[in-house]
């Protein structure tokens, strides 16, 4: 029996030969077209919009005197974005944390008062027993030592109170650094140098980059989707087919359009916000479907076609076929091209580049395909 590595070895010498009898060929690969029982779909549009946006503001008033990002800059969560002056304030945690110093030796004071007061009162207590000693003087050990106690209450208290004020101070001398609240791109510099900031007042605009949501427009006869959302919807933005998840299907219908709004989470290199999707939501029931892999379809202004690998005499050709895109599903296009049938060989590498001419055409064996030349 042939081993897979053999069919592999004989495979790849067969197509080295195909390559030395055609050395005018290109090198393509190809899949096949077939058929499936599919659910029609039907497009729907929407709008790219940051899943993050925030106009980033100054808790805090102050002078700005420093700038450190401007549009264009790329932060992460915590980086600072600009800070106020904070020397009133750094004046006025040094004058707290001397009073708590003052506080803390008044602690200790207290401390060693009542702890003698409170000894003194013991001995006094044993010495009144044997009667060595007079109530009165008894009496007052007692309200001395009741005394000191409630010094050290007090100062213990007052240390809290200081420390509670040095806390809010720091809260106070920390949001004088205007810090971005998310991972994002700065689009809009409004702190300048020297600029008096009041609180509230609007520094910067962050946008989220790479972390999307796709905002679909969809007609109300698909108000099912409410009470069944898919966990994943395909959209196509541009050429590009991605996926949009954590689908939130918002349940209120526009009086006026007649469409609710479905959301979805993209995750993408080279989306902006403000770029048009459109997405493939299914309707009606499941019926036969000439399905091609979306690799083997190419725009050629609007208009899409596939190249099929016919054979001419004894040489392989690219015969471009037009198609009418029905749908998309995941790595799969629903098209009608009645020039097109099941089993077909369709381009799906090599065919955004194709010239005139024969082709070696060899079987791609991503995605689990299991076609060979024959």
């Amino acid at each position: 029996m042939t081993s897979p590595l053999s069919f592999k070895y004989i495979a790849a010498t067969f197509s080295l030969l195909l390559l030395v009898f055609n050395a005018n060929a290109q090198v393509v690969r190809f899949s096949e077209a077939s058929e499936a029982q599919l659910q029609p779909r039907k497009r729907v549009v929407g709008t790219l919009k940051a899943f993050n946006q925030a106009n980033v503001a100054s808790v805090e008033s102050g002078k700005v005197v420093k700038v450190l990002v401007n549009e264009g800059d790329v932060v992460v969560k915590g980086d600072v974005l600009a800070i106020l002056d904070t020397r009133r304030l750094d004046a006025e945690k040094q004058r707290l944390q001397a009073e708590k110093m003052l506080a803390d030796a008044n602690l200790a004071l207290a401390k060693a008062e009542f702890t003698q007061a409170e000894e003194d009162y013991l001995a006094y207590k044993q010495s009144a027993q044997k009667s060595a000693v007079s109530k009165q003087r008894l009496n007052q050990s007692k309200t001395l030592t009741i005394a000191n106690q409630a010094r050290v209450i007090a100062a213990t208290q007052a240390i809290k109170a200081l420390s509670a004020q040095l806390n809010a101070l720091q809260v106070r001398i920390d949001d004088m650094s205007i810090r971005a609240p998310f991972d994002g791109q700065v689009t809009n510099r409004l702190a300048e140098l020297g600029q008096w900031l009041g609180s509230g007042d609007h520094a910067f605009t962050l946008t989220s980059l790479n972390k999307l949501e796709a905002w679909l427009d969809v007609p109300e006869r698909f108000a099912f989707l409410a009470g069944q959302a898919p966990n994943e919807i395909a959209l196509q933005i541009g050429d590009e087919l991605v996926q949009a998840g954590n689908i939130k299907v918002l349940n209120s219908v526009d009086e006026r359009a007649r469409t609710f709004r479905v959301i979805g989470q993209v995750n993408g290199n080279g989306l902006m916000p403000g770029m048009s999707v459109s997405a493939w939501l299914p309707e009606g029931k499941p019926r036969t479907t000439l399905i091609v892999p979306k690799d083997a379809l190419v725009n050629r202004g609007g208009n899409y076609l596939v190249y099929k690998v016919v054979l001419q005499g004894d040489k392989q050709i690219a015969q471009p076929i037009s198609v009418n895109v029905q749908f998309h599903q995941g790595d799969k296009v629903a098209v009608y091209a009645p020039q097109l049938a099941p089993t077909d060989k369709v381009i799906t590498e090599g065919n955004e580049r194709l010239m005139p001419g024969p082709v070696v055409a060899v079987a791609d064996t991503s995605n689990g395909n299991k076609q060979h030349l024959k």
